[in-house]
């Protein structure tokens, strides 16, 4: 199995609300975005989700334009809206990059590299030489629904 949908990591939100007080602050401008390829099967179960361990250990996109570990996630905004907690952040550009990937995770490389979400792009997209342009729904690049 591989890549089938977006969402947000169990485990980190847990960890976020339990005794853990895992204390990631996704409002921080130290926030990642790694890409990764079609061979990655998130685990949105996990206990601890993180960059640099299973399945994100392996897999992730590679070429020129890219460096592993990803790239810094800017002007992050967290906001409600409609009785959603909305996360965003500006759209991800690599320019003149030759990379394939079907997907990104953020995460947080101060809080022992942990896994706030994953987003999927329904396919491998690919540039070469070119610009590996992710636009973000206009909601946001994820939300919590609280509403009943």
């Amino acid at each position: 199995m591989a890549w089938s949908g977006s969402g947000i990591m169990a485990g980190t939100q847990m960890d976020q609300w339990d005794a853990s007080l895992l204390g990631m602050d996704i409002t921080l401008e130290t926030l990642k975005a790694a890409f990764w390829g079609s061979s990655v099967t998130p685990d949105f179960s996990a206990a601890a989700p993180a960059y640099g361990s299973a399945p994100w250990n392996a897999g992730e996109a590679s070429g020129a334009g890219y460096t592993a570990g990803g790239i810094l996630i800017v002007n992050t905004t967290l906001a409600i809206v409609s009785g959603q907690l909305r996360w965003d952040a500006d759209n991800f550009q690599l320019d003149n990059s030759t990379i394939t990937a079907e997907g990104y995770i953020s995460y947080l490389p101060t809080v022992s590299n942990r896994i706030f979400h994953a987003t999927w792009f329904g396919e491998p997209k690919s540039t070469e030489d070119g610009t590996y342009l992710v636009t973000h729904d206009p909601l946001g690049m994820c939300a919590l629904d609280c509403t009943p």
